[in-house]
């Protein structure tokens, strides 16, 4: 291989990389080149500093999630603008939205073990939203200590903001932390971290299941979850709720119908 075979072939590992819909398993010329990015050392070395000026740092690299790469806040590839998924008006639309991605990640990875496994998860907007508002209500009797109390997040999500309203057509309202969570997964699912499941019946026609794949778990593995979600998972909220998250299956069955009155 010469100089100018190997700049071709970074330039197309970095296009596979940067594409969550391209898997080494469908793609020959993906696979071999994932091959060549672990045997050939001068390969490897000219992609590294590649992506090191690019400002992207290798998570992971196998045939099962691919080249899983995660850009530094400093990188051009940096997402910044995340309009196209989100609605942020101001500080507490972020606060909600923040819990809506720390409680996804904590559904779909509840323990060390869930993360060190391969196997996907299913979650859905119901799921993450009664994970955040159970913990919440935790916080708030005081079986969970924060410091400040329930916290500005916390009492942003589970006070100020219904879990469901319906616009004059029956749809769900934007700034319903069910909705919230919806457009959360929908924005995780542009990055490959969540595909949707077809195989069951979705919770209502403006919501889809979803289910976690190995890039989200090789994000979560490596370079850590937010904070919101080390509080989650740190505490004796819905232990229940965690335990069943480990089987692949699916959540478990909250035992009542969702409320779509909020109440």
């Amino acid at each position: 291989m010469t100089a100018r075979d190997d700049a071709r072939d970074v330039g197309l590992l970095l296009r596979y990389g940067l594409d969550p819909t391209m898997s080494p398993a469908r793609h020959d010329v993906y696979s071999r080149l994932l091959d060549r990015f672990h045997t050939d050392p001068d390969l490897r070395t000219a992609f590294d500093e590649t992506a090191d000026g690019l400002g992207l740092r290798v998570l992971t690299a196998d045939r099962s999630a691919g080249l899983v790469l995660v850009a530094e806040p400093t990188s051009p590839l940096a997402v910044t603008d995340t309009s196209r998924w989100l609605r942020i008006r101001g500080t507490a639309d972020r606060l909600v939205y923040g819990l809506a991605l720390g409680g996804t990640t904590a559904w779909c990875y509840p323990t060390a073990r869930a993360v060190r496994e391969p196997g996907t998860r299913r979650v859905t907007a119901l799921d993450v939203d009664r994970l955040v508002r159970d913990h919440a209500a935790a916080i708030e009797a005081e079986e969970i200590t924060l410091d400040g109390g329930l916290g500005e997040a916390w009492r942003e999500y589970a006070t100020n903001r219904k879990q469901v309203a319906l616009t004059s057509s029956g749809r769900l309202k934007r700034d319903c932390t069910v909705r919230m969570c919806e457009d959360v997964l929908l924005m995780l699912a542009s990055f490959g971290l969540v595909v949707v499941d077809r195989t069951v019946p979705p919770p209502r026609d403006e919501l889809r299941v979803w289910r976690s794949t190995d890039r989200f778990r090789a994000h979560i593995a490596i370079a850590g979850g937010p904070l919101v979600r080390q509080t989650i998972t740190g505490s004796q909220v819905s232990e229940g709720h965690r335990q069943a998250g480990q089987d692949q299956s699916g959540p478990p069955d909250y035992g009542e119908p969702f409320d779509e009155r909020g109440e």
